[in-house]
């Protein structure tokens, strides 16, 4: 989508535009939308943004900013979170009024497309409810054992080259407009790589080359209860630009239906937890290694038994089916599964002065995988002379994707407590949640450091928090 096409067939005049929503990276969306010539609106819809980020606004390229509903008559192209409210009165308005709606996730496509800043740079988007940042980072790894990569994802943006990483720039959201203020990163350090591989919440643009979705499952609600993440995920098959390639789960029925549906080239591959003969790339895994399978290959590679592989076979199966579509080499993509030795915060395990810890702090943290860190460091235990299970879990910022429910952490206590020796919720809104062996810290490091402190040697240290890292 560029602007041309967006703007057929109105006046030249009626090149007004609002930006609904500044908090998720909209104000980034609002100021290159502003620097291609249209007359941009940006509305504050949760009034998050600081006066000064509004005022540069006003002051650097004439937005008009409001922190409340306007009327959307003079506009000629609303652009919306998928996650944004339906019932938002500029939205109603706007469906009454035959208004063009499309999504923050086709704005950014929309800059892309028509600015060219990434022409001759291979484009892959990566989304999913589990898996996108580890899928990211070990396609990174592995393309880059033939390209210049930058990668950017939850962890930062780093520059990929010959297998090692070098990080460029740490705090960017995976928010859709994100991926422009990435783009300006790269400019100002004059990088220019082969690809670029943008971990994306919710959704894709629509202008990559290669599109992943890691999985649909868990499946949750947004646009206040309205409808679901998946939806808005698979409609990065319905405006994916010509020629594009998709790789999808081969159990994700509702993304494998609409790519049919649509007529789109695509791949698909399984994990440890699915099995289909029919996959395009299937994986076996048995502890100790897996194989990945195609008509044409079969690689088999060792696991470091340093963390638990069992968590990443999803990210191994869909990063190793992109890169041997890419002529990735087997050695190289084998290479880097049995170098892997895990991601901070995603199931990583540490020694910290004799205790065991199981970091698995992330923004994608669920309760299914505080459980699966729960388990796999309960058999790390196993034997006579066990330690005893100490627990982080909470959430740093409930606006991390869906958060972490605190029913759900309420219901896992009832079920697993007895497992826990000492547990330490994070969040103002688990402090209703009491049991004796329970106490409560403001943030991740205060709980992890009180657990540090109360342990001994031999002893196992959960870390289950719903962050930004």
């Amino acid at each position: 989508m560029t602007l041309k096409s967006c703007f057929s067939g109105t006046s030249p005049l009626n090149r007004k535009v609002a930006v609904l929503d500044l908090t998720h990276a909209g104000t980034i969306v609002a100021r290159k939308l502003a620097e291609l010539g249209l007359d941009v609106t940006a509305v504050d819809v949760y009034n998050t943004v600081s006066e000064d980020v509004l005022l540069s606004m006003r002051q650097d390229l004439c937005i008009t900013v409001s922190k409340n509903p306007i009327p959307v008559n003079p506009f000629g192209l609303i652009v919306s979170p998928v996650h944004l409210d339906p019932g938002y009165q500029m939205l109603v308005d706007a469906g009454e009024q035959g208004k063009v709606i499309i999504s923050h996730h086709q704005a950014v496509g929309m800059v892309l497309s028509t600015s060219r800043v990434l022409e001759g740079v291979k484009v892959i988007e990566v989304t999913g409810s589990k898996g996108k940042t580890s899928t990211a980072s070990l396609l990174a790894d592995m393309l880059s054992r033939k390209m210049a990569v930058v990668l950017h994802t939850t962890r930062g943006l780093e520059l990929w080259a010959d297998g090692r990483s070098r990080l460029l720039h740490l705090g960017l959201s995976i928010a859709p407009g994100s991926i422009l203020h990435a783009i300006d990163i790269m400019g100002s350090m004059d990088i220019h790589p082969d690809c670029c591989i943008f971990e994306v919440s919710i959704g894709g643009t629509g202008y990559a080359d290669i599109g992943v979705i890691t999985t649909l499952e868990p499946d949750y609600a947004i646009a206040k209860s309205t409808s679901k993440a998946s939806d808005a995920k698979i409609r990065m098959l319905d405006y994916g630009k010509e020629g594009s390639v998709f790789f999808l789960k081969s159990n994700d029925r509702k993304s494998l239906d609409k790519a049919r549906e649509l007529g789109r080239e695509f791949f698909t591959f399984t994990d440890s937890c699915s099995h289909d003969p029919q996959a395009d790339l299937q994986l076996t895994f048995d502890g100790k290694g897996i194989t990945l399978s195609t008509e044409e290959v079969s690689l088999a590679a060792e696991l470091d038994p340093s963390y638990s592989a069992s968590s990443y076979t999803l990210a191994f199966a869909a990063a190793g089916a992109v890169a041997l579509h890419m002529g990735i080499s087997q050695d190289s993509v084998r290479d880097v599964i049995g170098g892997f030795t895990g991601l901070q915060g995603r199931m990583q395990e540490k020694d910290v002065s004799g205790r065991i810890l199981i970091d698995n702090s992330n923004s994608g943290m669920d309760i299914k995988s505080a459980e699966r860190a729960l388990d796999y460091g309960l058999s790390r235990l196993a034997g006579e002379n066990a330690g005893k299970v100490l627990m982080v879990l909470g959430e740093e910022a409930a606006q991390v994707c869906e958060g972490l429910p605190p029913e759900k952490v309420a219901e896992f206590i009832g079920r697993r407590i007895g497992d826990i020796e000492r547990l330490i919720l994070i969040g103002e809104r688990m402090k209703d949640i009491r049991h004796e062996r329970i106490s409560h810290a403001a943030h991740l490091e205060d709980g992890l450091g009180q657990l540090i402190g109360i342990s001994v040697k031999g002893d196992l240290v959960l870390s289950c928090v719903k962050c930004f890292r």
